[in-house]
């Protein structure tokens, strides 16, 4: 009981926070978007790891194919809890603004280090990511800037044991470190609550809840500096586990 009444207490905190957040998005541009992916991870030993996963992201209320992408991702546990990591993402971009649209190839690599521990029965994690993305088939002299970000994630998760979900709030904020970016900024930030379960032999399901704001500075001399560009995500995601550990 005292478990229950635990979770509770942090599904009414966790509600509170996004409905607040939500209310802050609404006074700028919004979105509502949705987001799907199928993953297979692969544990070869006890410090090894690696996953390959199929992403697509649909914008515009969900109405309009915005990217889809593979991902491919490894990780190596250092020390107990601490691991490094990177991966690869190949993406396929549909540009549906201005004069030249049609879908754009685009890729992007990640370096990862993460760490989790255990508080009482609350998980905790964080992970520090470099990334690094840029548009195929153009040099910077056409017009192909290379975007770099510094990401710090921090998440919280609770499994409520007697119907086996785990429960998940994350937070993350990106700083835009590409050249010529101008003042340094956290120009995006996320929220995220997560519920997963996994089923004996037929792998994992996710659904989360999200909400985005990108920061973006305002060329008019005659506007506010910079103009907040908000977007609620709801996600589907299913992953399966191959386990060659002895």
């Amino acid at each position: 009981m005292n478990q229950f009444t635990n979770m509770i207490k942090l599904l009414i905190f966790t509600s509170l926070i996004i409905v607040s957040f939500t209310q802050l998005s609404a006074q700028e541009s919004n979105d509502f978007e949705g987001w799907s992916s199928l993953q297979l991870d692969i544990k070869a030993t006890e410090k090894l790891s690696f996953s390959v996963a199929e992403h697509v992201r649909y914008k515009n209320d969900i109405s309009t194919l915005n990217n889809y992408f593979t991902q491919l991702e490894t990780n190596y546990e250092i020390f107990k809890d601490f691991q490094l990591g990177g991966g690869v993402r190949f993406i396929k971009k549909n540009d549906d603004i201005g004069n030249k649209q049609g879908i754009e190839s685009h890729f992007r690599f990640q370096l990862d280090a993460r760490y989790q521990h255990k508080v009482k029965q609350l998980n905790l994690s964080y992970r520090l990511r470099y990334q690094n993305k840029n548009e195929l088939g153009f040099s910077e002299e056409e017009g192909d800037v290379t975007k770099e970000y510094l990401r710090f994630m921090m998440g919280v998760g609770y499994k409520l044991k007697s119907i086996g979900i785990v429960f998940k709030l994350k937070g993350e904020l990106f700083d835009n470190i590409s050249k010529g970016s101008g003042s340094k900024v956290i120009n995006r930030n996320r929220f995220t609550l997560m519920a997963s379960k996994r089923f004996n032999k037929i792998g994992k399901f996710s659904i989360f809840y999200r909400i985005q704001e990108t920061i973006k500075p305002q060329e008019n001399l005659f506007l506010p500096d910079f103009t907040t560009v908000s977007k609620q995500i709801i996600g589907l995601r299913y992953s399966y586990l191959l386990d060659f550990r002895d």
